[in-house]
């Protein structure tokens, strides 16, 4: 009789480290998945990034093109001036007629997502 006692504790003693293992294992999962549900953010409304000081000007593509693609844009534009010396209405200058501040415009995004770009070694955007 006190085999059987202590061998349904140590099964007890598995079932539990098999559970609190599993629990372990799936919890950065499951907290992935129900975070990518719940909207980020400190509560508060508004935008991450500063919106444009010149209202009546539109950007040069859609704003979730820019958010996504702009560095494969500005990359596309640099070969061009440097190579072929083709300048049009994309680079820079263009994004500092209307995001005044690179603190408040690309700094807070980049520093956000943990990106360090190449362009302020030449470039100068105050």
């Amino acid at each position: 009789m006190p085999e059987r006692i202590s061998g349904k504790r140590a099964g007890n003693k598995q079932t539990l480290l098999i559970v609190v293992l599993m629990l372990v294992i799936l919890f950065p999962l499951v907290y992935a998945v129900v975070g990518s549900a719940i909207p980020r953010g400190s509560g508060s409304p508004g935008e991450f990034l500063e919106k444009a000081t010149a209202p009546g000007d539109t950007c040069i593509r859609a704003v979730e093109y820019m958010r996504l693609h702009h560095w494969e844009l500005l990359r596309q534009t640099r070969e061009e001036v440097v190579r072929y010396g083709v300048r049009d209405e994309t680079g820079l200058d263009k994004c500092k007629n209307c995001h005044t501040s690179r603190e408040r415009f690309c700094d807070k995004c980049h520093l956000a997502t943990s990106l360090t770009p190449d362009c302020w070694g030449c470039h100068y955007y105050p």
